[in-house]
This record gives structure tokens, sequence and C-alpha cells, in this order.
């Protein structure tokens, strides 16, 4: 018999995050003398009957600042509540990150037997289960070269022996799956993986809940390359699976940072899900605009288009925010309402941003146009509103890019929007630290409003 086994940890609840106020995960910590010191987000263990249960003690425990101390302690934010360091919970983890946070931790339930106070670390950092797994398997392989340009700072071994990522076996991990990332090394299924765990957090809000086409390169971006939509035989346990009502195969998603793990064992490159409200594929639950230019169009133009998308927008009670989508384009991102009152039909949807698009076009013709005829795309940018439809996908926020330099969709803020803006100068290699010094898109869940009001104000 073969079980997957996992340390267990007491940690102390500090704060709750929630996702279009519901909640989402749990922020923890754990006491170095005095101090209550951030030790990370619980994201999953939380069936509907659990939080039932522990709602009422969270709520009960509220407070109005931060109970976490040092330089680890998290920023606040219209989706953080913030308690009082009373309650104890019990985690399951896959392991510390090399700044004192845990992986991949699982909520088992509540402890009302030991006092929040009492609660440390139970392993010292230096001695931690995921260190020694990875340490084992490193141990194993030839030590032929260190790499101090690998992932996130962590050692990167020449070898083809297996791996293990977050519990995830990682064949070939020195597979070239890009020649470079612009700094003149190659990344690897072990660098993809390693990416992968970085930005997880980040990243799995944008695609939890939702079909998820996967584009994969096995010999790497100068190899084959096809799409997977659905579920194949042999797949990895810690992938889902969702079913959609007019069409007999199960469609992949992916729910968890071993999940895209799983997706980077298959060389997955892109992560491309639909555009529907998390749990729910007939209900419109973003919408993507896809500033597409043509080759002789200047960069400059494409930030124009975007600016002016914003405040059309805006203009209707929309919030847009803005990413890169790995090349020449940009994307305007607004997140929707799904709430019952406000939810509307794929239909509907699809005609306000075709609506949207076709305005911008008629008041600037020769700036923009709306249909993907190659012979009128000379000098001007695509307005792609067919990303809005029920089936139809778009490049995740942090994805990935098969594409020279090893670049990624990057959320940005307007700020940054800008002459200036080189989309190239985020890659794999380069995100991860981008992303840890402040959410670009702070403020995303709470910004989702009622498309059925935007339609009205639009005079659709």
């Amino acid at each position: 018999t073969k079980a997957k086994c996992r340390p267990g940890q007491e940690v102390v609840i500090g704060g709750w995050k929630t996702t279009a106020g519901k909640f989402r995960s749990l922020m923890v910590g754990v006491y170095k003398g005095e101090h209550l010191v951030y030790a990370g987000i619980v994201g999953t263990g939380y069936g509907a009957g659990t939080l039932k249960r522990i709602m009422p003690e969270l709520k009960a425990a509220g407070a109005s600042k931060s109970p976490f101390s040092g330089k680890s302690a998290p920023l606040g934010g219209k989706d953080v509540r913030w308690l009082k360091p009373e309650l104890v919970a019990e985690i399951e983890y896959a392991g510390w990150t090399g700044d004192g946070m845990v992986r991949q931790a699982s909520f088992k339930g509540l402890r009302k037997d030991k006092p929040a106070s009492e609660v440390e670390t139970e392993t010292s950092r230096t001695d931690t289960p995921d260190r020694d797994k990875n340490a084992d398997a490193e141990m194993s392989e030839p030590m032929v070269r260190k790499d101090s340009r690998a992932t996130q700072g962590s050692s990167r071994w020449a070898s083809s022996a297996t791996v293990t990522v977050l519990g995830i076996a990682i064949t070939k991990p020195d597979k070239v799956l890009w020649p470079g990332a612009g700094d003149g090394a190659p990344v690897t299924k072990r660098d993809l993986a390693a990416y992968f765990e970085a930005v997880g957090e980040w990243l799995l809000p944008h695609i939890e809940g939702r079909p998820c086409s996967i584009l994969r390169a096995p010999d790497g971006i100068n190899g084959e390359k096809f799409f997977q939509r659905h579920v194949m035989p042999g797949m990895s346990k810690v992938l889902e699976e969702v079913r959609v009502s007019d069409d007999h195969k199960p469609y992949l998603q992916v729910g968890s940072t071993e999940g895209l793990i799983a997706i980077a064992q298959t060389a997955g490159l892109e992560l491309h899900p639909w555009n529907c409200a998390p749990g729910k594929v007939d209900v419109p639950g973003r919408l993507v605009f896809d500033l597409d230019p043509a080759p002789d169009v200047d960069f400059a133009d494409v930030i124009k288009a975007a600016k002016e998308m914003r405040a059309r927008l805006d203009a209707v009670g929309l919030t847009g925010f803005c990413k890169t989508t790995g090349g020449k384009g940009l994307h305007v991102v607004t997140p929707l309402s799904y709430a019952l009152r406000d939810a509307v039909t794929w239909k509907e949807a699809k005609a306000f941003a075709q609506k949207v698009c076709s305005q911008m076009t008629a008041d600037s013709p020769n700036r923009y146009l709306v249909n993907m005829s190659k012979s009128q795309r000379s000098r001007k940018i695509f307005l792609d509103y067919l990303r809005n439809d029920r089936k139809s996908t778009a490049v995740a926020p942090l994805s990935p890019r098969a594409r020279a330099g090893a670049t990624v969709s990057m959320p940005i803020t307007w700020s940054q929007v800008k002459a200036g803006l080189h989309t190239t100068r985020f890659t794999v290699r380069t995100a991860p630290a981008l992303i840890k010094r402040g959410n670009a898109w702070d403020g995303y869940d709470d910004a989702a409003a009622s498309l059925k009001a935007a339609i009205k104000k639009l005079a659709l």
C-alpha cells in the first residue's frame, strides 16, 4: 500500500481572506517569543460543513488590526479580515519555504485544548520534512552544476533523475522547455515546476473552479505543441475534472498548486481558463478585452488603447485591470458580479463586449478594427471581444507563454501602463520576485460589478 504522509502542525489564526465576499483561506502564524510571526495561508480543507462550524468563531474573534509582527507580516486590504490571535488550527502541510511559509497547508480542524500562546514551530526550519525530501532527491543525483540563476534561488543540478516538488514527481527535470529567459540560461521542467510553486497562491484564484485548456510542448517551445482540453488517461489524481452539459467528455480543471506542478510534469506551458464564474460554467465571471496589434503598430498605441478601454468601462460602472499577454499586446480584464441578481447570459456578455469594441472602432476607425481580416489589419489594433463566450478562453494571469524568452502574462498596475513598459521583462525567472513585492491587482475581487447595470448604461 502506498500512502501519502504529510506532517502536522498547530498554528494560530490571525485572519482570513475572501473572494467576492466569500471565505477563501486562513492566514496563520506561530509564536516566536511574544511575537506572532506570519507563516502563510491555509488554502484547502474547507468543506461546506467545516465552514458552517468555524465561521461563527472566526467572526466572534474579529479584530480591527493585524496581529502579525515582523517583516513578513502581510498587508491588509478589502479582502482581508483580521482576527484576535486566539484560535488555534491543526493543519497538514507539505513543508516550509526558505522564508518560513507553510507549503500547501490543509485545514484539519480547530484545537480547543491548546492556548494560542503555546503555538510554536514544531520542527526546526533546517530540518523540515520538505527540506529532507528535496535534499534526498538532490543528493541521489550527480551534482554536476549549480546555477545561481535558478528560479526562486533554489539549487538546480544538471541531472536526468526524477525529482519531487510538493510531492509531485518530475521526470526528466532537466528537459529544456525554453532555450532561455533573457538571461542566457535554459528553462527546464524543474524550473517550470518551481515557478508554479512560487506563484500558485496568486495564480490559482483566476483558474480555480473553471475548465482550463493547457498548451503542452513535450519537446519544448521549438517542438510540437498541442492543446489539451479534456481529461486524458493516466492524468494525475491531483488534477480535477468537470463535466459540461453539452459535452460527454469531462474537461480538465486545476484547483491546487500541486495541480499546477502536475501540469509542469506534462510540459504544460500555458494555462487558458474559461472566463466563467467559479463552479458556474454558464455564468460569466469576467470579461477579457484582448488588444492585439498588427506587427507595424507601435506599442505606445497599444498603451493608449488600454487606457481608452479602461475609461469606457469605468463610464458604465465597471473596473478594468491590465495585464501583459506575454507577447506584443495587452489584456484589459473586468471582474463581474455573479450574484443571482447580477448574473447575465453569455449571449448578453458577448454582445456587451462587442458593443464596447464597436464603439471604439467607430470613433477611431484608423486605429482599431473588430474583425479578424488580415487584409485590414495593417497599422491597426484588433479589439478581440470573442474571448467572452461560454467555451472561449484567455491566457491566465501569471501563466507562462510558449514563446521565446519564457515570458508570462503579467498583472500590472495602471501606473505601469505608460511609456517605457517592456513586456518581455516579465518572465518565469523574474515574475515570482515581482509578484511578492505587491499584488498589482489588489482589490480585484471587491471590484466585481453588475454587468446588468453596465448594459443599461451602454443602452444595448
